[in-house]
């Protein structure tokens, strides 16, 4: 499978459909600059693309590993065959990184334990009991708890993650506060962490919306902390006395603004120079 074949029949049969490259991207849910990188020969479609790639552009898988039209009609013995070899290899690559995945997951949990337990043997033998070693234990359960399903699901396990965190963040909080015997941790802690878990699901249902579209997605994701900073301020200024805005905040705010601005002028080029391909 060549990538100096394939690019350019990708492209032909892309016009001959009069799609760009972010529609064809869309259909695929990848990136315009993916489809880009196949078309330039810098890359080939991902094996686990190829059958619904050569269904959106109107070949047979054949075809499309060949980088050309068949002169006659394929047996259907043979595309038969090419087909299954290829949701063979699609099953074979998803069982591999499943394996990997809970590779990781083991790893983490492991290196995780191992810490809670180094922490929980230094307290014990220093002061003969559970003292500082309370804080780290409980917020290395607490990490566990929120990152596992990331680890072992990757980007599907991102809603689990945000889901624990949004549940545990309290209960997590009111923990430390015991612990640490103030009451102010807890008081502070649950607002700054709700607004500041209400932003993580703005921001990953930006990214859901965007359909791949990485630049817009950071741009309004920067563009959300000014509220979140300001909101926090707000708040820490009426719980604890102390003026709300300080001249830091005020450059922050707009070298935030700025480089927003920046990266909106950087999609509206990329995705116009996608659109007239």
């Amino acid at each position: 499978m060549g990538e100096s074949k394939i690019g350019p029949f990708i492209a032909q049969l892309r016009k001959e459909r009069k799609l760009t490259q972010k529609e064809l991207a869309a259909q695929l849910h990848i990136t315009d600059k993916a489809v880009s990188k196949w078309e330039r020969g810098l890359s080939c479609p991902d094996i686990t693309l190829l059958t619904s790639l050569a269904d959106i552009l109107g070949v047979t898988t054949g075809e499309l590993l060949n980088g050309q039209r068949s002169p006659s009609a394929p047996s259907e013995e043979v595309e038969k065959t090419i087909d299954n070899a290829l949701v063979y290899a699609e099953r074979s690559a998803s069982s591999k990184l499943v394996s990997l995945r809970t590779i990781w997951t083991i790893s983490f949990s492991v290196s995780l334990f191992l810490g809670a337990i180094v922490c929980a043997i230094c307290d014990i033998a220093i002061s003969g009991t559970f003292t500082w070693s309370l804080y780290p234990i409980t917020a290395i359960l607490f990490a566990w708890l929120v990152f596992v399903p990331l680890v072992k699901y990757g980007d599907k396990g991102l809603p689990g993650s945000l889901a624990i965190l949004s549940v545990l963040i309290v209960p997590f909080l009111y923990a430390i506060s015991r612990i640490v015997g103030n009451r102010l941790v807890l008081t502070i802690g649950i607002r700054m962490s709700l607004y500041s878990v209400a932003y993580l699901w703005c921001v990953y249902l930006i990214c859901r919306k965007s359909k791949g579209r990485k630049i817009i997605a950071a741009a309004v994701s920067l563009l959300l902390t000014i509220p979140l900073c300001v909101i926090i301020d707000l708040s820490l200024a009426r719980l604890l006395s102390i003026p709300p805005f300080s001249g830091w905040d005020l450059l922050s705010f707009a070298v935030i603004a700025i480089i927003a601005i920046v990266l909106f002028v950087i999609d509206h080029f990329t995705t116009s120079h996608s659109s007239g391909k």
